[in-house]
């Protein structure tokens, strides 16, 4: 019937125009003719006439009217800006919520709440005028990296599964009391419906939008009545016949997925926002509880927290220019360090990848924050800490990173310090010892390798202003120049054939024939027992994958398989290979080692 009255209606449309220009006479060169009496008829009846249907024509001028969907934001009017054009509501904010932060999480990355630059071009983007898809899209299985919707406070909700695929974010122990944590670049966002903002926003209105243009409320419908019909989404229509999403105790917590048509590029929503790191990530910190937030002032922040039961806090402010100043205090003393922003492109928080730069820090070693970092770690006495060698040692044998050996590490402190010997010789070299030594796959690591949410920080403070600890290889260090990719540094090794273009079979060999090197018993998986063997592969690929197993595991079992190391594999040679023909040319290589 639909499809019937479609075809009416332009029917009706085409034998209108045709009777009309049957009818009027056009002006051409030299005279005019006037209309006839029959068509003055017509133009007086079509003018009169109440119109059938409606046709609605958006001009490219500025709105005047602003959008229903804007309202969700108005509570939060002071720190919230919204604007709009025919086709989209751009929210903008700073990441900073008016409530505490970070209360309650057990499960730490020592990364603290930072404004973000959520303005311009960089503002969160909802359509108008939402699209229900042809084929819904699941964030159990899509969305990994990036937010899924913004909260009426402006802050970002990330997918509650963390970007390994698998991990629910509120059992893991890593969100706080209102849901929410910080990213890898210092970005507060959070992961389930931030149902806390009803008490602001009012009962039955928004918490929060997604970002295919449809709103989530909490637990109740706008009638005080919790919804039964809900389906896979998490949403379903109201009594307003809107379809709308809905908060809930258990997974999903929010849109399970997206009912409008959204673009996911990269394991994300695009466009997306981007979040500005100013340091380095760092690595989770064992036994760590946060107790305590507190905001003193304007720019001002405490986190509170304890490590195994020893309190320690982190104390730092953020000027007007965006630089910040941290002083970590723990009972060795405080340390302080300051970072001011570069320009640059910006991280994507948790669910991506910030662009690494070389801050330089005193002492020589290179951080790979977005900032510039200016002092140096100070310890209780005030004097400046020194690098070299026994930071490498300290970072072996520092299992738990507190930055204090306790009995059981010394107790093992033979076995971590096997992770120095590089060529794997059954010797500690000096420059081993310096960070400057490595066997034959030892290389510099390729940019993106690591699986974000396991990237280790380097040459950034671990609550105690200490450098965070790192696994596999060393880190880049002064002299260095830049990084470059593993498959540039090998590329000649893997080249079998030497016709300088490097094929999908020839990175596929390469890890086959290294996993082959370590796989004794050839179960097509490596224990870790396999990976310690001396020796056990000669190829360009073996030190990766010893140095790499972590990251190469990706599901965290502590088992490596074939199919695991040659996806890595795949992996990486799939970010070279631009034009997906299977084969990464010179002309390629060249394009990746200038991205560097």
């Amino acid at each position: 019937m639909k499809h019937l009255r479609r075809w009416c209606l332009s029917v009706t449309v085409y034998l209108v125009a045709a009777g009309l220009q049957s009818s009027i006479a056009y002006a051409h060169d030299g005279h005019s003719h006037a209309p006839s009496t029959e068509t003055k008829k017509k133009i007086v009846q079509l003018n009169t006439e109440p119109p059938k249907h409606q046709f609605v024509v958006f001009q490219d001028t500025a709105e005047t009217v602003s959008p229903e969907l804007a309202k969700v934001f108005e509570p939060f009017a002071t720190s919230v800006n919204v604007r709009f054009d025919k086709n989209y509501l751009f929210v903008e904010s700073n990441g900073m919520p008016d409530h505490p932060m970070m209360i309650g999480i057990t499960a730490w990355q020592q990364q603290v709440p930072l404004p973000q630059p959520y303005t311009g071009d960089n503002a969160y983007r909802i359509p108008l005028h939402s699209v229900p898809a042809k084929n819904p899209m699941s964030t159990k299985e899509h969305f990994f990296r990036g937010a899924i919707a913004v909260a009426a406070n402006g802050i970002p909700i990330f997918n509650p599964i963390k970007n390994d695929g698998k991990s629910d974010t509120l059992k893991a122990g890593e969100l706080d009391r209102w849901g929410g944590h910080c990213g890898r670049a210092d970005d507060y966002h959070y992961h389930i419906a931030p149902v806390h903002l009803e008490k602001i926003v009012g009962a039955g209105n928004p918490v929060a939008v997604a970002l295919d243009g449809y709103p989530i409320y909490g637990y109740n419908d706008p009638n005080g009545k919790p919804p039964a019909d809900l389906d896979w989404l998490n949403g379903h229509e109201g009594a307003d016949g809107k379809y709308h999403y809905h908060a809930t105790r258990t997974y999903p917590y929010l849109n399970g997925g997206f009912y409008g048509e959204v673009v996911e590029r990269d394991g994300q929503i695009d466009p997306q926002p981007r979040a500005r790191p100013l340091r380095p990530s760092l690595t989770g910190l064992k036994g760590a509880k946060i107790n305590g937030f507190e905001n003193p002032k304007p720019g001002s922040y405490i986190v509170l927290y304890d490590v195994n039961g020893v309190k320690r806090s982190i104390k730092y402010t953020v000027a007007d220019d965006g630089s910040a100043t941290f002083n970590f205090v723990s009972q060795q003393g405080t340390t302080t360090e300051t970072y001011t922003p570069r320009q640059q492109d910006g991280g994507d928080g948790e669910g991506g990848r910030p662009k690494e730069r070389g801050g330089q820090r005193r002492g020589g070693e290179q951080g790979q924050g977005g900032g510039q970092r200016q002092g140096g770690s100070q310890g209780q006495d005030g004097g400046q800490r020194q690098g070299g060698g026994g930071k490498l040692v300290l970072r072996a044998l520092d299992a738990n990173g507190d930055g204090v050996l306790d009995k059981a590490e010394i107790q093992k402190a033979a076995a971590a310090l096997l992770a120095l010997d590089k060529n794997n010789d059954g010797q500690i070299s000096g420059e081993e010892l310096r960070g400057t030594g490595g066997g034959r796959g030892q290389g510099n690591r390729a940019q993106g390798d690591r699986p974000p949410e396991n990237r280790q920080g380097r040459g950034g403070p671990q609550g105690n202003g200490r450098q965070s600890q790192t696994d596999g290889p060393r880190g880049p260090q002064p002299g260095d120049g830049p990084r470059q990719p593993w498959i540039l540094v090998h590329a000649d090794e893997i080249d079998l054939d030497s016709d300088k273009i490097i094929s999908h079979n020839e990175i596929v060999g390469e890890a086959t024939k290294a996993f082959a090197g370590y796989d004794i018993n050839n179960d097509g998986k490596l224990s870790e027992s396999e990976l310690n063997v001396r020796g056990g592969s000669r190829s360009a690929m073996g030190g990766f994958l010893t140095g790499h197993s972590k990251e190469i595991d990706r599901d965290g079992d502590g088992i490596l398989t074939r199919t695991e190391a040659v996806g890595n594999a795949e992996r990486m040679f799939a970010k070279m290979d631009a034009n997906r023909d299977g084969k990464i040319t010179p002309e390629e290589m060249e394009a990746s080692r200038r991205k560097q």
